[in-house]
């Protein structure tokens, strides 16, 4: 491995001693502001956009210029887990659910005890919407869209279309992601008998690639420490990925392009995550974000929209940092890419590479995962999130240091995953939706449904053959009052889930677009507007309530009055 970072660094040297003017387009490119997208037909959502205000961090945007707050959740059950009796000796093929859009309309399979998640289905759009979200992060599976190298299912992507749909139908934007967990479900069995300190592992809990793109050339899949990523036949076939063994890494490509080819035109796709939470194998940080896995990102991004930031470099195998990638022929150029940060940032909630801008493709989101006190240091040592002497900063250090980061990187910021066990709620995801606030950068929330006990971490408890429950002290934090889209990107505002109340200042001039604060049906304050700026207050037909602030030029103030809130969850 040593050796290959080495000639990855030396073809950088060359590079920069031949083509300067590329290499500091490929490594240092400083983006430009996005061109305003054309309107959509009738009824569609506006096309999102990031917007860079000088000396600011950049912000998600809408075709009017109003800096927008994502809120949402992840529904994982069009994902790609083992499932049944014995995930080791029995593995169901997969997917567990139908695929079949039929299935789905007007219907819902039923929920399994072998599943770890219940179907997606229409009224989980709903339900979402309901508590006040606006997207929904949809985590896809590559060994579904590729279950044979180079044969893409079509019926897997009219699945995602249909969901797609009934966001739309909701008003909810979707962004659709490639997710993966320890890889793949497809490692080799664990040493007979397990090597010291190793552990059977669960490949319930692993996702990806396809058994065809997963290397991991005899090295036993044991777990260790009981983390699944630190397994080394998981760290084998992530390494193999990113030095692009057997050109894996360029089928991955190809992947992301066949998605972005579909719903290139739909503004209801936000846009897409390119890669869930990605470990580095045997590499190092900052050498594994800065040359294996930011070059990686440009090189889709190069692909998928026609930009052309890297060096022309061959494909099929091992391609240095300094490579670009070719026009794939998609120009899916009115749409965002979120980056997650290497997996090691969410054990140090600090950043783990060079942060500098990595595309010249302005609509670039950088996504952080919120795990303070769930992966960072302390859990290592035993400690509990409400005793922990790490971080040092507290939750301000995760996301101080991500705003430094995303501004660096000429890049939006957006939480692109965060949750707890609910009996942590009260400490966990409370600061963490403190932080989020403060920050103002929307969030999507790990899971939506989940089958468990009072362990798993939806939304929603959802036991197999019972009825789903909303968990009403997640209903109380989750269900919020905040500004959807705001002509004052630094406007301030807080909630207060005890008792609904609210407050936003912000400040605009005489015909600057509305500012509309979303109020869910379970606050039930008076709602006020007070200052230069005109209010009018919309109800929905749930209960819900909008209000729209005009200004008139200089200072408002938006708010809901404290009330009892009327929440419909289960204890």
């Amino acid at each position: 491995m040593t050796a290959k970072i080495a000639v990855a660094l030396l073809v950088i040297v060359v590079a920069a001693l031949t083509y300067p003017g590329a290499l500091l387009v490929s490594l240092a490119v400083m983006a430009t502001p996005a061109p305003a997208a054309p309107a959509g037909p009738p009824g569609a959502l506006s096309w999102l956009h990031v917007a860079h205000p000088a000396h600011a961090r950049p912000f998600i945007a809408d075709d009017q210029g109003r800096s927008v707050l994502l809120h949402g959740a992840i529904p994982a059950s069009l994902n790609d887990y083992w499932s049944g009796t014995n995930k080791q000796t029995d593995p169901f093929p997969g997917p567990f659910y139908p695929t079949d859009p039929a299935v789905y309309d007007g219907a819902c399979p039923a929920n399994s005890a072998l599943a770890p998640y219940p179907p997606l289905c229409r009224e989980d759009i709903d339900e979402m919407a309901g508590l006040g979200f606006n997207a929904v992060r949809l985590p896809l599976a590559w060994s579904l869209i590729e279950p044979q190298r180079g044969r893409f299912d079509t019926t897997y992507l009219d699945r995602v279309a249909q969901v797609v749909e009934w966001a739309k139908a909701d008003r909810m934007y979707v962004i659709v992601d490639m997710h993966q967990n320890a890889y793949s479900r497809f490692m080799d069995h664990p040493a007979n008998p397990p090597l010291p300190g190793g552990k059977q592992i669960d490949l319930g809990s692993h996702s990806g690639a396809p058994a065809w793109a997963t290397f991991t050339d005899g090295f036993p899949s044991e777990d260790y420490a009981g983390h699944r990523e630190l397994n080394p036949a998981v760290l084998e076939a992530f390494n193999n990925f990113w030095y692009d063994r057997a050109g894996i890494q360029d089928e991955y490509i190809k992947a992301v392009a066949f998605l972005a080819n579909r719903f290139k035109d739909d503004s209801t796709v936000a846009g897409y995550s390119i890669f869930n939470e990605p470990l580095n194998g045997w590499n190092l940080p900052p050498g594994f974000d800065d040359l294996l896995l930011f070059p990686f990102y440009r090189r889709v991004i190069d692909a998928v929209t026609g930009i052309h930031d890297g060096l022309p470099c061959w494909t099929g195998f091992f391609m240095p940092a300094v490579c670009g990638y070719q026009d794939l022929g998609v120009h899916a150029v009115r749409q965002l890419f979120f980056l997650d940060t290497g997996l090691l940032r969410e054990v140090t909630d600090f950043p783990t590479h060079l942060s500098m801008p990595v595309s010249s493709y302005p609509n670039v989101v950088l996504g952080v995962h919120a795990y303070t006190h769930i992966y960072t240091f302390d859990t290592f040592a035993g400690q509990p999130p409400d005793k922990a002497s790490y971080p040092w900063g507290g939750y301000e250090q995760g996301f101080a240091s991500a705003d430094r980061e995303a501004k660096a990187m000429n890049a939006a910021l957006l939480v692109m995953e965060f949750g707890d066990s609910p009996e942590w709620d009260r400490v966990i995801v409370t600061n963490v939706l403190l932080e989020e606030e403060k920050h103002k950068v929307g969030f999507m929330f790990w899971t939506w449904k989940e089958n468990g006990g009072s362990g798993s971490w939806g939304i929603y408890s959802s036991p197999p053959g019972g009825t789903a429950c909303l968990r009403a002290p997640r209903e109380q934090l989750l269900a919020r009052v905040y500004p959807r889209a705001s002509a004052d990107p630094n406007a301030t505002f807080h909630y207060e889930p005890a008792d609904g109340g609210f407050t936003l200042h912000a400040t605009g001039r005489a015909g600057d677009p509305s500012t509309e604060v979303y109020v869910p049906r379970e606050v039930t304050g008076q709602v006020s507007g007070g200052g230069a700026a005109g209010v009018v207050v919309r109800g929905g037909p749930d209960g819900s309530r909008l209000a729209i602030a005009s200004p008139t030029g200089g200072a408002f103030t938006i708010a809901v009055s404290p009330a009892p809130l009327r929440l419909s969850g289960c204890p």
